[in-house]
Parts: structure tokens; sequence; C-alpha cells
């Protein structure tokens, strides 16, 4: 009998730390709403599925997650919110967020397509992801459209000809001394840089002339916040036009340009601790008190049974 009543107290135990637990590290995610489109006429405006201050909406987990295509042709963007309780990209960190974002541009004044898509991952606080896609897409739309604009100008011009006649020259990474560049009468100059992070900084640079007369350009970036050593990545790849734009001064310039248009402002894990947004405030509450309510039933249930059996 005695061995009975210590079993059902270390179970009492387990589930008070159990419930305790859940409410610490879990915050809630906008989670159970379909994925819309919005036109860049209602940035701020989500469906009726996706509404705030809609609790149906949340569901409790680990991280909350968004996924977001904008579209600077269709004037729109596509989103996805996401949840999990796998927090490996945020590497098992208590406060932690990240940034992967693809950039696909057409150099040309009508070349297609022309989009960038944005993955972001938190669990700082409740509906962090929801947060970071509001406090963001109104600087990517309106003042990011003009940095690719920036980029076309930079790297680009329609008028250029292709052929013998051509007087383009591009840098050539393999050459060295005083005369670094080449004649690419017949191509475009190409430009790749990918910096990243395995244990330590590894930058790696190629610029050549290619036989290829499609000016485009591909950026991709992933950031984290604390900073990984494992997964900080910076790709820059591109095809231009104008005469050497894929020497060393131009490619700094076209990634200051990408540097500014993304947005990225990690929050201070220490200036902002772990709290509830305000729209729902309630829901957690609300959860706090079903997990005590649970909590004292169960307790309450395991008294009763040790009293019919002492």
């Amino acid at each position: 009998m005695q061995f009975f009543f210590h079993l059902i107290l270390l179970s009492c135990i387990f589930v008070e730390y159990s419930l305790s637990d859940d409410n610490t590290n879990h915050i809630l995610c906008t989670s159970h709403c379909p994925e819309i489109t919005v036109p860049f006429s209602e940035l701020s405006i989500l469906s009726t599925e996706c509404q705030a201050n809609d609790t149906n909406n949340y569901e409790s987990a680990l991280s909350c997650g968004i996924e977001y295509t904008i579209d600077y042709d269709a004037k729109s963007i596509r989103i996805s919110f996401q949840v999990t309780n796998d927090t490996r990209n945020l590497e098992n960190q208590p406060s932690a967020e990240f940034l992967v974002q693809s950039i696909k541009l057409s150099l040309q004044q009508y070349g297609r397509p022309n989009f960038v898509n944005r993955k972001y991952g938190c669990n700082t606080k409740d509906d962090c992801a929801r947060d970071f896609y509001l406090s963001t897409i109104n600087v990517l739309v309106n003042d990011g459209a003009a940095n690719l604009d920036l980029i076309r100008l930079k790297l680009h011009n329609d008028s250029l000809i292709v052929g013998d006649k051509a007087q383009r020259r591009c840098t050539d990474s393999t050459k060295t001394g005083d005369k670094t560049s080449r004649s690419c009468k017949n191509g475009f100059c190409h430009a790749r840089i990918e910096k990243y992070e395995l244990d330590e900084p590894t930058n790696t640079k190629t610029q050549s002339c290619v036989p290829v007369t499609d000016p485009t350009l591909i950026s991709e970036i992933e950031h984290h916040s604390p900073k990984s050593t494992q997964k900080e990545r910076e790709t820059l790849e591109y095809t231009c036009n104008k005469n050497v734009c894929n020497r060393n001064d131009f490619i700094s310039k076209i990634q200051e340009i990408i540097n500014a248009y993304i947005q990225w402002k990690p929050i201070n894990q220490e200036a902002q601790p772990n709290q509830p947004n305000e729209p729902i405030n309630e829901k957690s509450a609300e959860n706090l008190s079903i997990q005590q309510t649970i909590s004292s039933s169960i307790l309450v249930l395991f008294l009763l049974i040790i009293k019919l059996f002492i």
C-alpha cells in the first residue's frame, strides 16, 4: 500500500511539472488559416481566416514560422503561416530567430520573373512570425522595389549590344598582375560570391566573361540570431552587360543594396523578454487557466484514489 501511495504521489509531481514546463516553453502562433494571397494595396489586411482577434486561428507550439513570396510583377504576396515543435532551425536556442531570403531578378526592363521569397522562424514571443511580416512588409514593397530598380540600373543597359562591335570588358579572377580584365564582346560579365560560416568564415569569389546574354541576378541569404556558426550564409550571383560590371567595387555596391533591402534587425534578446502580444493575451491567460484547472483536477482525482485505498 505504501508503494502504491508513493507511485501516485510521483505521478502527481510529474503531471504538475509537465504542465508547468509546457506553459513556459510554448508560444501561440497563427496557424489555422489557409495559404492566402494579398495585393500590394492591402499589405496589412489578412483574410478573415487569419485575423488576429480570432483565437481559433492560434496553436500552441515551440516555434512560429511564416513563408511569403513577394511578386513585384503581379503586385501581390502569397503568405503561408507555419507552426512546429522542431526547433533545430533555431539551433534549440531558448530565444532565437532566423531568416532565409531568395531574390530572383531579371535585369532587363521587361524581364521575368521578379520575386522575393522569405522564410522566417522564431520562438521569441507569441505570434512573433506574424509580427515580423507586419513590421517589414511595407518597406519591402515600397522601398524594396526602388532597391531592385537601382540594381538593374547599375548592372544593365538595354541599349548595349552583343557582337564584334561591343566594347565590353569583364574582370577575370583567373588573371593576375596589372591587367585583370578581358574583352567580352559576345557574352556578359559574370560574378559570384559566397560567404558562409562553417566553424570559421569562408569567402569565395569568381569573376569572368560567360557566353550568355540573359542578364539575371540571384541572391540568397540565411541569418540567425543568436548568430549560427554552421548556417550563416550569403550568396550573390549575376550576369550583367555594362563594362567591367563584375569588378570588386560593383559587387560590393550590389551587396550593400541587397543588405539594405533585407530589413534584418534581430530582436535584442535581453531587452525584449518573452512576452505575449496584446491581441492574444486573453488566449494565453485562458491556456494557463485551463492547464491549472486540469492540473488541479488530476491532483484531486489522485487524492480521492489514495483515500479509497487507505
